[in-house]
């Protein structure tokens, strides 16, 4: 398939709105603004923001092949998600009475402010670790569709997708990331709703039915995918940056609702495009499952606009992540190295700096490693080694080398599965169950040993 010079201009011209959306939002900007929005982020910037950080290369081309794996089922990761959502707004309520006192800017500042500096130091690092692979996701994931559709190759489409994103990211920070991503879920909506509408015609009516064969769900399957979604929620820390820059606390409650259903539709749609690919096209490569989907279901004519439409939104994603491993590297390292909290204008500086060290590293590591499901499996299993602290430290008090523990068992026991060999979905997210008992067994154990040491106190 080679790109048209239609498609060619509709995707300078997203490059080009991208830029000024970059531009625009430097206009008149304090330092708060490029760090965290200022904190006055819209109920309507809020839910676009959070739906479209989520509906990236990880939800449109990874979650497809996953579709396409296993049918159905598969689109429990959405429900679950959705349904995080709504549990997450009693934490990011409470979250927010000591983001504004404390100005949080990562989730990695929860632990130092909890926990101490080397709880907060090593969340940090599991979340970098994590969100430089879901960065290497989008640009993998992107730059392959693009490659897919116009006949460039890799290496060009890697570079046009980073030049675009970098240069907008750079200019405008944190103000921009959530203006194109208001944009970025425009264009998908577009897209679904004229998938929509074609697939409510009479003569197509039939085949989204047939798609859509709930006897096939394997349910034990489904529930592992809803506890996936629940709990991918808690360790995402784009979703915690959102509730530091909302304006005030109704628009975490509204914004997460609407997200949760928004969420839903968009799963809905991309399940469909997976699921075409699963009962049309056996024995694909499973990260090419979206293409072929969307190949499916669209006219020959629309093809092109489509896939270039995807493609611009999945790209648009990629920023989330350089902003939330340009920030943790400038709040959670720098400013701790050098132990003293640096200004705003200060953090600006050094935000900025790392969004074009992160940027090139991401183009390096994309243009070295291209197993997109690999990368997904690796920083599931990382990222899910901090979900039990983070949400017991909202109920309980938990002793800070219990905390340390936790992470530490977790990332043992994945270094452990990557050495056998078994680096696999199924053993991947067993590390939150590691996290937690180690959690648990080390809470009790250090609990006991201040006993005793309190008692000897004592005598």
């Amino acid at each position: 398939m080679t790109i048209s010079t239609r498609d060619i201009a509709l995707l300078i011209g997203y490059a080009v709105v991208c830029i000024g959306i970059g531009f625009w939002s430097s206009r008149k900007q304090k330092d708060d603004d490029y760090m965290i929005a200022g904190r006055k982020m819209t109920l309507f910037g809020f839910m676009s923001s959070v739906v479209a950080s989520y509906i990236g290369g990880a939800a449109i081309v990874a979650y497809t092949a996953y579709v396409y794996q296993f049918g159905i089922s598969a689109i429990a990761v959405f429900l679950g998600t959705s349904a995080g959502f709504i549990v997450f707004i009693p934490y990011a309520l409470k979250l927010r009475r000591y983001s504004s006192k404390q100005e949080f800017h990562t989730l990695a500042d929860w632990f130092y402010f909890k926990f101490g500096k080397r709880a907060g130091f090593l969340s940090a690092s599991i979340l970098f670790v994590a969100y430089l692979g879901m960065l290497l996701n989008q640009f993998i994931a992107g730059s392959t569709i693009l490659a897919y559709i116009s006949g460039w190759s890799y290496e060009m489409s890697l570079l046009f997708a980073s030049l675009i994103i970098s240069v907008y990211l750079f200019v405008g920070g944190f103000k921009s990331v959530i203006k194109t991503d208001i944009f970025q879920y425009i264009v998908l909506f577009v897209l679904f709703i004229f998938l929509a509408v074609l697939l409510t015609g009479e003569d197509r009516r039939g085949q989204a039915i047939e798609f859509f064969d709930m006897d096939q769900m394997n349910i034990p399957m489904a529930i592992v995918f809803i506890a996936f979604g629940i709990f991918i929620v808690f360790q995402s820390a784009e979703y915690w940056q959102r509730v530091y820059g909302a304006k005030n606390n109704k628009v975490v409650k509204r914004g997460f609702i609407g997200s949760a259903i928004l969420v839903v539709i968009t799963g809905v749609a991309i399940t469909l495009i997976g699921l075409a690919a699963y009962h049309k096209v056996p024995g694909l490569e499973a990260k090419n499952a979206f293409s072929e989907g969307l190949k499916i279901l669209l006219p020959p004519e629309y093809l092109g606009a489509g896939l270039v439409l995807i493609f611009a939104a999945i790209m648009s994603s990629a920023d989330t992540q350089i902003f939330v491993l340009a920030s943790s590297a400038s709040k959670d390292f720098i400013s701790n190295i050098l132990k003293k909290d640096l200004t705003q204008n200060q953090l600006k500086k050094a935000t900025r700096l790392f969004i074009v060290l992160f940027s090139l590293l991401a183009y390096v590591l994309a243009y070295m490693f291209r197993d997109l499901v690999t990368v997904i499996v690796f920083i599931t299993g990382i990222g899910f080694t901090i979900i039990p602290a983070v949400i017991a430290s909202f109920h309980f008090k938990l002793k800070n080398e219990s905390v340390i523990a936790s992470f530490v068992g977790g990332l043992v026991y994945i270094i452990v599965i990557i050495i056998m060999g078994k680096l696999i979905p199924e053993y991947a997210i067993f590390s939150i169950v590691v996290a937690a008992l180690v959690l648990i067994i080390s809470q009790v154990l250090f609990n006991k040993l201040s006993f005793f040491n309190f008692d000897k106190d004592e005598t």
